[in-house]
């Protein structure tokens, strides 16, 4: 990305902190501003005043993904036109301060430090741009859908041991106090499915990519919803783009090389999306005890003497594969019709 000017943002729930440097790391304004959109169009405009810019773009903003506490800024800033980054906390880190990391924090320095590293890897820099709200309510609806579940196991698994290991009495009592909480949870979970459902069929795009990947052999809907949202409808990810989506949830044994000695890393990388990895591991083993391709796989593996996990991540990766398959095609998955499976 080419820019005269860099502003590095540290942001939170109430205020965010910039830094604002010329392209040769120059400093030119720091400070503090409230994380509110009138305060924060106020600001643009002073910015626009101060550097005497005709259009935004000639100023890149560079911020961390702080949640939700962006959305007032992210908004407000490409509204006026703005051209804006968002860069994993862990790629400034490494790139700036290395393996042993940074002695010293705050959120000036913390801004200082994202202008910086915009300056010095603006290749690496990547436009920002805001998801769609068909899909930003997907997201936020799917959230709060798991928030409930670990809400539910929450009060839940502790008055189950309690019936294993305590008294009948005390079990009983520990059920009752909880009976309406846990009863008005799940009947909120119902709401929330029944929402989810309605935001997948309001758009007709989104209801055909449920279907496509749904069809999938180890794919319910939750782990359908969490690839629409990961690849954002495929449009971060395209259909072609299978392996760079398997390296991104983790389905692909990382290699290491030097000289004479070669290892495959069989650990997670660190930037794996382990929400998707996770959800897909239980795809994977609720697919071992049927007589579908992949199960008829793992079994085959296993009896060749590979390891469990190792063929766990191979049937990943597969599913992986055989979900942007469907959605560049266009066409449902027909089970059992890859008969090559079933040879050694």
């Amino acid at each position: 990305m080419e820019f005269k000017y860099i502003l590095g943002v540290d942001i939170s729930k109430q205020w965010f902190h910039f830094c604002l440097t010329d392209h040769q790391m120059n400093p030119i304004r720091e400070g503090q501003v409230t994380n509110h959109p009138d305060k924060i169009f106020d600001f643009i405009s002073q910015l626009r005043k101060q550097l005497k810019l005709q259009q935004l773009n000639e100023l890149i903003l560079c911020m961390e993904h702080t949640g939700v506490y962006i959305q007032h800024l992210v908004r407000c800033w490409l509204s006026k036109g703005g051209r804006l980054s968002v860069i994993p906390a862990t790629k400034v880190t490494e790139h700036l301060a290395g393996k042993q990391g940074w002695q010293e924090k705050d959120d000036s320095m913390d801004a200082r430090r994202l202008a910086e590293y915009g300056i010095r890897y603006k290749d690496k820099l990547q436009a920002w741009q805001l998801k769609s709200e068909v899909l930003e309510k997907l997201q936020r609806f799917h959230r709060q859908r798991e928030r409930l579940i670990k809400a539910i196991n929450l009060l839940s698994v502790p008055v189950k041991e309690s019936i294993e290991f305590d008294t009948a009495h005390i079990a009983a009592q520990l059920q009752a106090n909880q009976a309406d909480s846990v009863r008005a949870l799940k009947s909120d979970l119902k709401k929330i499915e029944t929402a989810l459902s309605q935001v997948i069929d309001q758009e007709p795009y989104l209801r055909q990519l449920f279907d496509l990947i749904h069809s999938v052999e180890g794919v319910g809907p939750v782990i359908a919803r969490e690839i629409i949202i990961s690849t954002q409808a495929f449009t971060k990810f395209s259909p072609s783009e299978a392996k760079r989506y398997a390296r991104y949830a983790g389905a692909v044994p990382l290699k290491w090389t030097s000289g004479s000695s070669v290892k495959k890393r069989t650990k997670t990388p660190k930037r794996a999306n382990l929400k998707i990895k996770s959800l897909l591991t239980l795809g994977a083993l609720s697919l071992i005890p049927t007589k579908l391709e992949l199960g008829v796989y793992y079994h085959r593996k296993r009896g060749q003497g590979k390891p469990h996990l190792s063929v766990i991540n191979a049937m990943r990766n597969k599913i992986i594969l055989r979900i942007f398959a469907v959605v560049r095609n266009q066409v449902m998955y027909q089970k059992n019709i890859n008969l090559c499976l079933d040879n050694p």
